[in-house]
């Protein structure tokens, strides 16, 4: 009996070139928000829709601490820490010795903290993996200064600079800023591209590896002599710093939003940044502004919870973050904390009884 093989046939269709948008797929959406230079589409449970993509973030890590920080009017240093769980939850207050106000923390190495404080107090500290916090180390930076700023950059360094005098907080220099290596190491100071004059700004992280400086008080060019502002005062202007992955500070921009002091905020959703609260003129405020992951500074949103000043922002649980504290337009400080999901959603107050604070440092670290 004869066999047969079965053979398999290609058959040449003609081309036929399609037109149509993309969003003539019944699934895909870009009508209702057009699509941006740099964005991919993400579905979002009902439709393909546009969305940025998100940056890997060299920052991961899962607790945060809050560090020191001043009592009501009295401005007594506090003398505690109150350590964040990864899941954000509020620890005791933890006794320690020292004072820790008016500075800035950033992470660095991935997991361990730099404490900074005015540098005629204790100069800086470094924060263990496990959250212990080394002694004091003296430091001749002028970067390190009152109401300063710090950020962490390029993953797992951090900058520092942005402060007013150390003996005088009503005057300004030159300003510096000064890098610390992912192994705690301090560098030499570097001037600014433009002398801002300014401080009690808000820094962060945006993008996973880079970070920005907005708002602050201050002005021009320095007057020599103390007063609230300096020479030119820029009190109302919405103002930015960028800096880039390998820590190169940008010459100060304009940036959305109504300028203020004393604020905070930090990075959420691993690539992306969030700010609120402040002092806007004579008032407190709790407006927000967010930061895209490529650094574009949001216009205002009325916030919720507490308008209040001097208040600090963590990360904890690697996309998550916490406002902690503050006070009042007269320094009285409230007990309360707003925790800020990995979406930027910020929560209504929740009451805390450990130690009420303002002016404190924190930062994340762990992992």
């Amino acid at each position: 009996m004869a066999t047969y093989k079965s053979i398999k046939y290609i058959i040449p269709t003609e081309a036929v070139e399609h037109t149509d948008s993309i969003n003539a797929l019944a699934d895909v959406d870009t009508s209702t928000a057009a699509p941006t230079e740099g964005q991919t589409m993400k579905w979002n449970g009902t439709n393909w829709v546009p969305g940025d993509v998100e940056e890997t973030s060299g920052l991961a890590t899962t607790l945060g601490v809050i560090l020191g920080g001043l009592y009501d009017i009295s401005m007594y240093d506090v003398g505690s820490h109150v350590y964040i769980t990864s899941t954000g939850g509020i620890g005791s207050d933890t006794a320690y010795s020292g004072s820790l106000a008016y500075g800035a923390a950033a992470t660095y190495g991935g997991d361990k903290g730099f404490i900074c404080t005015r540098y005629d107090i204790d100069g800086y500290h470094l924060l263990t993996n496990t959250g212990v916090l080394g002694a004091g180390v003296s430091s001749s930076s002028t970067a390190i200064g009152q109401n300063m700023t710090g950020l962490t950059y390029g993953g797992d360094k951090c900058i520092f600079g942005w402060h007013t005098d150390n003996t005088n907080a009503v005057s300004w220099h030159p300003q510096k800023t000064n890098t610390v290596t992912n192994t705690g190491v301090i560098g030499s100071d570097t001037t600014n591209p433009t002398d801002s004059f300014r401080s009690s700004c808000i820094g962060t992280s945006y993008g996973g590896d880079k970070g920005i400086v907005i708002y602050g008080n201050g002005g021009t060019s320095y007057s020599g002599s103390p007063s609230y502002y300096a020479s030119g005062s820029t009190n109302n202007d919405g103002r930015a710093n960028l800096i880039s992955n390998t820590g190169i500070v940008a010459s100060e921009t304009a940036c959305a939003g109504t300028k203020r002091s004393e604020g905070a905020g930090g990075e959420y959703g691993g690539d992306k940044a969030i700010t609120a609260y402040g002092f806007i003129s004579s008032t407190v405020t709790n407006q927000i502004n967010t930061i895209s992951n490529t650094g574009v500074v949001s216009s205002d949103t009325t916030g919720v919870g507490t308008a209040r000043r001097n208040m600090t922002y963590t990360r904890y649980g690697t996309d998550k973050g916490i406002f902690f504290n503050g006070a009042d337009h007269n320094m009285n400080v409230y007990q309360v904390y707003n925790l800020v999901s990995n979406t930027g959603v910020v929560a209504t107050d929740t009451s805390t009884t450990v130690d009420g604070r303002n002016y404190a440092l924190s930062c994340g670290y762990g992992s």
